[in-house]
């Protein structure tokens, strides 16, 4: 039947119509106290919504695959599958555990090598360098080739995608990475995914960087470079939002100070010779997604449009403009309370991400904020995605919730309160300027307030939390971290025994003094035994 004439059977009745009946049935009530909802973005959300709410929205003529990439960054036609990779946190604490468990998960529906760093190795310290607190601590400890071969055994790199957050300075993994390869007869060219250097991820964790910016950003030019010549499909600059929303802040603030960080790299990379194409290129973007099902799903389509405008606006080509994003399920919607609730949770924020176009993407483990993740709870995980893909079929449809009046009103609203706020980042400078005058921080702090404030009061209900707990609880057991300092120090030292620094102090020379062949210096000193310190 032709949509025209669908039902004009029946009489239309008007807003007004619709609005004088739902007033009636509130008997007295406030209309706009009991059915508008503001949001923490600042965003009114309306009881119904109609055509006529996005009659102007020029992106509703827009296919998915088609700039400003909306609607996603891939076609669905000519056989496009809309897949994402499941790319699960690995968060091992040292090398033969990783390894154990990635052989495991990727035989069990994983299709991403998610390889988490401790805070050693992020900040590129040797054991004997780190606090003995850092080794170990979140993610796994390597120092070595040696370390990544053990990490990385039975795994084929040229087959299986990989995402490495590499901390503020990515030329130490990034190095011991690429001697791996060269080591073990691989193709570096056919490395496909994101070893991702972030020096604002760093400097919003820690509050200060081990390294200056200079320092920072030459490195990463230089490995966005030799990814453009060597291995086209590797990512080398990471942009993490998480920070934002899992500090209590909001879709808007995260949207922006993420723009604004990825706008700061591009200027740090045209700056140092790169063109438009070779650093929007190599751009990964990373998001954790709540609870608030519709908001993140416009959240995400906001950010690819956003993101096209921006890099169309420095003349990058419509391929440039396509933003590649990770996601995680946040952390901060996560309980100690009934933290089986958490595995809905997870579920509801997986399909979020899902329908919003994510790339890639880690579901938390149900004990995220008690334990380190078991086999079990990593199972579960795992498998939410799975069921999403294989059995609800979510990769067959491109862009799900395109159409829909609400979430096109909805996303093109963040959109401009996001735009807005970019805006103001860069009236101050930019991101890393901004932070210097605490602006993005009175941002959060003041959205954290207010969520802190509903969470204490119930306005914003946690089921098992403030709302319905059991006070009968047993809660879960805690798994003791292994201490790693001594082993670390001990298998250090053995190292240095076995890899006099004559072997590697060349290589290291010509790293210090050839600023054109950073990436191939470090690699062949990484393979003649100099450590990631």
């Amino acid at each position: 039947m032709n949509k025209d004439t669908l039902f004009t059977q029946f009489p239309v009745p008007t807003y007004e119509q619709w609005r004088e009946a739902a007033e009636k049935s509130l008997k007295g009530a406030s209309f706009d106290a009991k059915l508008l909802t503001k949001t923490y973005e600042g965003i009114v959300r309306q009881p119904i919504y109609r055509t006529e709410d996005v009659a102007t929205l020029p992106q509703l003529d827009v296919e998915p695959g088609q700039a400003p990439f909306v609607r996603g960054t891939k076609s669905p036609y000519g056989g496009g599958a809309q897949r994402w990779e499941v790319c699960q946190e690995m968060t091992a604490s040292d090398a033969k555990s990783f390894n154990e468990t990635a052989l495991a998960d990727l035989a069990r529906g994983q299709t991403m090598l998610h390889l988490v760093l401790d805070r050693a190795a992020r900040a590129g310290l040797d054991p004997d360098e780190a606090l003995p607190e850092d080794i170990g601590a979140g993610g796994v400890s390597l120092f070595s080739v040696e370390d990544v071969a053990e990490a990385l055994r039975g795994l084929n790199l040229e087959e299986l995608p990989i995402f490495i957050p590499s901390g503020p300075l990515g030329l130490p993994v990034f190095a011991l990475v690429l001697a791996h390869l060269e080591a073990s007869g691989c193709k570096a060219g056919e490395l496909r995914g994101c070893i991702g250097q972030d020096p604002v991820a760093a400097l919003l964790a820690d509050g200060e960087l081990p390294y200056s910016l200079d320092t920072a950003f030459a490195a990463m030019a230089k490995m966005t470079r030799w990814a453009s010549e060597h291995a086209p499909q590797l990512k080398t600059i990471l942009v993490q939002g998480n920070a934002y929303y899992e500090s209590g802040g909001h879709a808007v603030a995260e949207l922006a100070f993420s723009l604004a960080t990825g706008v700061d790299y591009i200027q740090a990379m045209l700056e140092r010779g790169l063109s438009i194409e070779e650093a929007a290129g190599r751009m990964q973007f990373s998001f954790s997604i709540g609870s608030d099902v519709f908001m993140e799903i416009a959240k995400l389509r906001a950010a690819k449009m956003l993101w096209a405008n921006i890099v169309a606006s420095y003349g990058g080509s419509a391929e440039a403009q396509k933003m590649k994003i990770h996601a995680r399920t946040a952390a901060w919607t996560k309980t100690v309370y009934d933290p089986y609730v958490n595995m809905l949770r997870a579920t509801t924020e997986a399909f979020s991400a899902i329908v919003g176009g994510v790339d890639s993407l880690h579901v938390s483990a149900f004990d995220e904020a008690i334990r380190p993740a078991t086999d079990f709870s990593r199972r579960i995980a795992r498998n939410t995605q799975i069921i999403l893909e294989q059995e609800a079929h979510l990769a067959k449809v491109a862009d799900p919730a395109g159409g829909s009046w609400y979430v096109e009103w909805l996303t093109d609203e963040l959109a401009k309160k996001a735009w807005e706020l970019f805006l103001q980042v860069e009236e101050k400078g930019g991101m890393l300027r901004a932070l210097a005058t605490g602006f993005p921080q009175g941002v959060i702090a003041e959205s954290a307030a207010r969520k802190e404030k509903d969470i204490a009061e119930r306005k914003s209900r946690i089921v098992g939390t403030n709302m319905y707990p059991n006070p009968s609880e047993q809660p879960l057991p805690q798994q003791a971290a292994p201490a790693l300092h001594e082993q670390r120090i001990a298998a250090l030292r053995a190292h240095r025994a076995r890899k006099a620094p004559s072997a590697f102090s060349e290589r290291l020379a010509k790293l210090a003094h050839d600023a054109e062949e950073w990436v191939g210096h470090a690699v062949q000193a990484a393979l003649a035994g100099a450590t990631i310190g």
